[in-house]
Order: C-alpha cells, then structure tokens, then sequence
C-alpha cells in the first residue's frame, strides 16, 4: 500500500490535520473493509493525478464523525475520509444489502454466493460515488481564481448566509460520483463480450440506489425532515437523491440494451425499499409521500440550479468526452 506517501505528502502540506496512520489501522471497526477502501482510494488518487495533471493525495482523519473532505491548498489537494464515515459505510452497505434480500425478488433470484457477490458490487460503486464527489470538487476549485485554499465538508451545516453556488457545486459533484458509479457497475457486472445478465443488473442497479439514497440521507442527520429550498451548506438530501437516480438510471437506459420499463421497476423497487427503513434518530422517508407533497417545489429548485449551471463553466458536466475517458479507461 502508497498509503505512507500519502499521509507524508499530506502531513508536510496540511499539517494541522489530524491523520490516522498505518499502523493505527486496527482502530476501524471493520478493519479489512477499510482497508481495501483506503488501497482503493489511494489507487483511484493516482490514477486522477496521472490523468488530470494534479497533486491529489487521499487520507483518513481521526474523527469518529460521518464526514469527508476535499480541499486545495495552492497546487495541492487532498481528499479524506472520516474514520467515522468508513465505519458507518461498512454498516450502511451490509444492512442495505440484507435488507434487499429479505425481499422477495430478491430472495428468488439470488443464493448465497451471489448476495456476496452483490455486496461486493455494492461497494464497490458507493466507494467510487464518495471519492468522485470529493474529486468533483477538487476538479471545481481548480477551475476557478479561487483555488488558494478552500475546503469542502460533508457534514449538512446551517448557514447564516446562503450561498446557491454551494448548492450549484453540490448537484455537479453528485452527478459525477453517481455517473462513476454506474461506470463501476457496468465494469462489473458485464462479461469480457459486453454482455450482461437481466437479472444481475436488476439486483445490482436496485442495490446501488437503495444504498447510495441511505449514504445520503445519512449525510444530513438533523436537517432532513423538513423539505428546504435555498437553505443550508448541501441541498436537501430528497432532491439529491432524485437527481442521482436521474442520472444512474438515464446512464443506463443511455449504455446498455433495457427498456425504460425495465428502469421504471427498479426505481419503483428501489423506493419502495427506502420507504421501509428505520433510518438513526428514528427518521423514516415515505417516497411516495414526500414526493406528491413537495413535486413542484422541488421541480421549480432543480429548474432554478440548472438554469445557473451554466455561469460556472469550471462544473464536471462541462468537461469533454476525452476528460472522462482519462478516468473511466
């Protein structure tokens, strides 16, 4: 593992920051998980400073809160995850996954080989729509005159003084970790001839979406039961999980040979799914409700981001086919 070069490059560059070394490693619940996350991350690092020509390093901060970062410092940047946020994420796939298999579908279409295959999957994706938000934001910062020094946090905050553009960046950095993670996905799930079994990809897509709606609705803690519109440091956490289902289901129907009725079922599957947890401090979403009641506000606030999308040309959507080639080859 690169980890040491990492944490070195980081210390030496950001050195107020609190950073879990190696051999501290067995503080992690589950210390095998976070390790091929981190050897993951680091690799996905490397990979991104090779192609796109920066100075990224990745590390993990010791702080037991559900949390990640990105930040840029002159011609440095770093990406870190929590030692909190690791944890939680183990819990949040493995009981994503069990969850999806107590359903009946589910539970006839898959045995016990493939529920670890399926976990697998699983994590795979949400690790790659963690590290390419963060990324998202990096690849932001560094399109603008603003790139001395800023950093991103995870962690929903209440803010005296809104700014939409937080907003603005926010959507962009979900849309390419969620458009990574479908290109994740497709890796896996599709055979050395580009093909791909119906069934598989109907568990998987399904899985991903459950999981990634409960890595966000996590993210918000105490601001997620009311609706907000032009509020708070991140977007209600309703309409980002729309607007990553927008775009991992419009990625499918895009690159793979599916009926949009096909896609329909998952999202309905998927929904249904959501509707059915118990999520921490006893917060529960009924989809369906939630959407009926809010649909046009919540219609009129993503029309109002798009329509400002385009005064910030340094956004991820407005890279070229060749960029994302350099990430995805």
């Amino acid at each position: 593992m690169k980890y040491n070069s990492h944490f070195n490059n980081i210390k030496s560059h950001f050195p107020g920051l609190d950073l879990l070394k190696e051999t501290e490693f067995n503080l992690f619940r589950n210390e095998i998980f976070a390790v091929s996350l981190i050897e993951t991350c680091v690799s996905l690092c490397s990979k991104s400073s090779e192609n796109l020509n920066i100075n990224l390093n990745f590390g993990v901060i010791y702080n037991h809160t559900y949390n990640a970062s990105a930040r840029i410092k002159g011609n440095q940047a770093i990406i870190t995850f929590n030692l909190g946020l690791i944890d939680k994420l183990d819990i949040i796939i493995s009981d994503s996954v069990n969850l999806f298999m107590s359903e009946d579908i589910a539970n006839a279409t898959t045995n016990k080989i493939q529920k670890e295959e399926l976990k697998q999957i699983c994590c795979e994706c949400c690790i790659s729509y963690l590290f390419y938000h963060e990324l998202a934001h990096i690849i932001q910062i560094s399109g603008t005159k603003e790139n001395n020094s800023y950093d991103f946090q995870e962690k929903y905050t209440e803010v005296k003084l809104f700014d939409v553009k937080q907003h603005v960046y926010e959507f962009d950095a979900d849309l390419f970790g969620a458009m990574l993670s479908v290109v994740e996905l497709m890796k896996n799930i599709m055979n050395e001839n580009y093909q791909f079994k119906s069934v598989v990809l109907f568990n998987s897509l399904t899985a991903l979406i459950f999981a990634l709606s409960n890595i966000i609705i996590e993210y918000s803690r105490d601001l997620f039961d009311e609706i907000y519109y032009q509020h708070n440091s991140h977007p209600h956490p309703f309409i980002r999980i729309i607007k990553c289902n927008e775009q991992i289901l419009g990625n499918i129907l895009k690159n793979l040979d599916v009926s949009k009725e096909f896609l329909d079922t998952i999202f309905q599957r998927s929904t249904t799914m959501i509707s059915q947890v118990l999520y921490s401090k006893g917060r529960t979403l009924n989809y369906a409700k939630f959407y009926n009641n809010n649909s046009k506000e919540i219609k009129e606030y993503i029309d109002e981001i798009e329509d400002l999308n385009i005064l910030h040309k340094e956004l991820t959507r407005y890279k070229t086919e060749d960029f994302f080639n350099k990430l995805i080859n």
